[in-house]
């Protein structure tokens, strides 16, 4: 009896976000995930929906030719590396998302009243903001897949536009920076296809 043939299409993805929020924030420290479907630490806050662009990540590796005395190539040097994740997160009006775009110490919540809806100020300053673990989630049919950030912070935020003609958002740029281990992303892919 021969295997079960799984085409490669099932190795193809779209990834969409999970339910729960597809873009996730925890404090340096938390325990990472270690697989693309094990469920997160308690202290990982989603950051609610992301603009239909998704998370787009990029690798920087940066790089400078040596030549010899003819003008020869002979290598090729790696100057430099680093991801930077970018999405936009859509909703302004909550905490964990102004947190996140602008410094956990610099929010203040009031809960609502009887008088008032629950009440965010923010102070938008030259503060570093925080550097934390970052997650993304996401499925695609059977298949699911996780990017880690274990130790990354926000370096740009564009945003918002005030406008009857478009939902507001912050547009996060993300940089890594290495861990203890030298890797700067982890990424983890399941299938979905059960033996």
């Amino acid at each position: 009896m021969t295997a079960p043939v799984i085409s490669t299409v099932n190795e193809i993805v779209a990834p969409s976000p999970r339910v729960s929020g597809g873009v996730l924030f925890a404090p340096l420290g938390t325990p990472l995930p270690t697989d693309a479907t094990g469920p997160l630490d308690a202290a990982f806050v989603a950051l609610g929906r992301v603009k239909d662009d998704g998370i787009k990540r990029t690798e920087d590796r940066s790089s400078s030719n040596v030549y010899d005395w003819g003008g020869n190539r002979i290598a090729i040097l790696q100057t430099q590396f680093g991801i930077s994740v970018m999405f936009d997160l859509l909703q302004l009006v909550n905490a964990e998302v102004q947190s996140a775009a602008h410094g956990e110490e610099n929010v203040d919540v009031t809960p609502a009243t009887a008088t008032s809806g629950t009440e965010i100020a923010v102070k938008i300053n030259p503060k570093l903001l925080d550097t934390g673990v970052w997650v993304f989630d996401s499925y695609y049919g059977k298949a699911s897949g996780r990017l880690v950030l274990p130790y990354a912070r926000p370096t740009k935020v564009d945003g918002p536009n005030w406008t009857h003609k478009e939902l507001a958002s912050y547009k996060m740029t993300l940089e890594s920076m290495p861990d203890d281990d030298g890797n700067h992303a982890l990424e983890f892919w399941n299938d979905g296809v059960l033996a």
